[in-house]
């Protein structure tokens, strides 16, 4: 994916960026959702979190970016104790229309207290330029290589943190909890608290998806609105929601696949009305196809089967 990136246009670069930013938001409904079991429609919610406290740092604290992203994983994590401490008593649509007003709630309140979040204003941050000592060893990248380059490393500690983690005795236990609760506790497991757990867990990488995704130009409402959490609950079904590499392909289609669309019909004469919602209805048509064919998703018969 690195030499690929170094030989894409900038705008392919940018959008690469993007995919490996969206991994890390997948991978926060992984945890939560394809492994624990517990549905959430928020978590645009707390990547906003992870956004806000990355970009009030840079702009209030003059706070070096390598700082603040890792400290939106710690924001994100406490938003997610607090609201896993209310979701550990809910479950199914009860859960799903918490957390789904939560992050309805999120514009309000950035516009409520504008003097701090400068509500529809949004706040102006980005990653920056590479350092001049970056420059001298590998070069000078465009912009949206920079870009590349900032959400790697984070992307690859997500992918090792998540990985291990679904390994470790604490995602047996979730495996558990979300396949039969009642004989989880029933075995001695402490199910509201690693509900509680496992919504902090996951809430840290939302925030630092978060982080990530403010850092492309601007922090403002509208761009963590609601469709956002939708987008990543697409992703994580169209590539396999308890699949780790299925959160990979979840992203890279949901980012890539508006272009290959319109690359398939662009020797069509389509108005522009139906071309600007036309990635919208074939996303929405192999969602659906998805569930009814292939609920595990693209990635997900193999992962499955070993857990099995």
């Amino acid at each position: 994916m690195f030499l690929a990136a170094s030989s894409f246009e900038p705008y392919n670069q940018g959008q690469l960026a993007v995919t490996l930013t969206l991994f890390i938001g997948i991978l926060s409904i992984v945890i939560l959702t394809g492994i624990s079991g517990q549905i959430s429609l928020g978590q645009s919610a707390l990547m906003a979190v992870g956004g806000y406290s990355t970009a009030l740092m840079i702009i209030n604290l003059s706070m070096s970016l390598w700082i603040a992203i890792p400290l939106s994983i710690i924001s994100g994590g406490v938003a997610g104790l607090l609201l896993g401490t209310v979701a550990a008593r809910l479950s199914g649509p009860y859960l799903a229309g918490t957390t789904l007003v939560v992050a309805l709630a999120i514009p309000s309140i950035a516009t409520r207290f504008d003097s701090i979040f400068k509500g529809d204003e949004v706040l102006e941050v980005d990653v920056g330029y590479p350092p001049a000592w970056f420059v001298r060893a590998f070069g000078d990248p465009t912009y949206e290589m920079w870009q590349f380059y900032v959400a790697l490393p984070f992307a690859l500690l997500a992918l090792f943190f998540a990985s291990n983690l679904l390994l470790s005795r604490s995602g047996r236990v979730w495996r558990s909890i979300r396949d039969h609760e009642i004989a989880s506790a029933l075995a001695g497991v402490k199910v509201s608290r690693q509900k509680v757990f496992v919504f902090t867990i996951s809430a840290s990488f939302a925030g630092l998806a978060g982080a990530l995704y403010g850092l492309r130009g601007s922090v403002g409402p509208s761009t963590y609105p609601t469709s956002l959490s939708l987008l990543l609950l697409t992703g994580a079904i169209l590539g396999g929601i308890r699949s780790i590499a299925g959160a990979f392909i979840g992203s890279v289609l949901v980012v890539f696949l508006p272009d290959w669309i319109d690359l398939a019909v662009h020797s069509f004469e389509l108005s522009e009305q139906v071309s600007n919602y036309l990635p919208a209805l074939v996303g929405g048509i192999l969602l659906i196809l998805t569930v009814v064919l292939n609920p595990a998703g693209v990635a997900g018969g193999s992962h499955l089967h070993k857990h099995k």
